[in-house]
């Protein structure tokens, strides 16, 4: 699994397809990056929102600050309760996005079909 310094870093440029645990056992499927200017192209500037998470998100404390593309806020996970991250570059042009959010859309589906959408910390490991 990644570190959170590999995972928070590619974040600040790549948008990734994130599948995590929640605090209650959910499983929560994410589309989301830390890019300021892919989450420009459909949410305008939200530094404001990405930064008040990150008051409170930290590597001391595991969780990692994201904006949620297809919820459009900002939202964190704790990078031990990260069960898949799939990264799919650097998101510059609205149809980029736009495919990136069709695909999202396809994976989602299948995945909610296909898979437990609870879990627990030990089937994590």
């Amino acid at each position: 699994m990644m570190t959170y310094p590999e995972v928070y870093g590619r974040l600040n440029f790549e948008s990734a397809v994130l599948v995590f645990l929640k605090k209650n056992g959910d499983v929560r499927l994410m589309l989301g990056t830390r890019n300021m200017n892919t989450i420009r192209l459909d949410h305008g500037y939200q530094g404001k929102s990405l930064g008040g998470h990150d008051n409170r998100c930290n590597i001391g404390n595991g969780n990692i600050a994201i904006f949620d593309l297809i919820i459009g806020d900002a939202r964190a996970f704790h990078i031990d309760r990260l069960v898949s991250i799939e990264f799919h570059g650097v998101i510059s042009t609205k149809e980029e996005l736009d495919n990136l959010i069709d695909y999202f859309a396809d994976f989602k589906e299948n995945y909610e079909k296909n898979k437990p959408m609870t879990l627990d910390m030990e089937m994590l490991d």
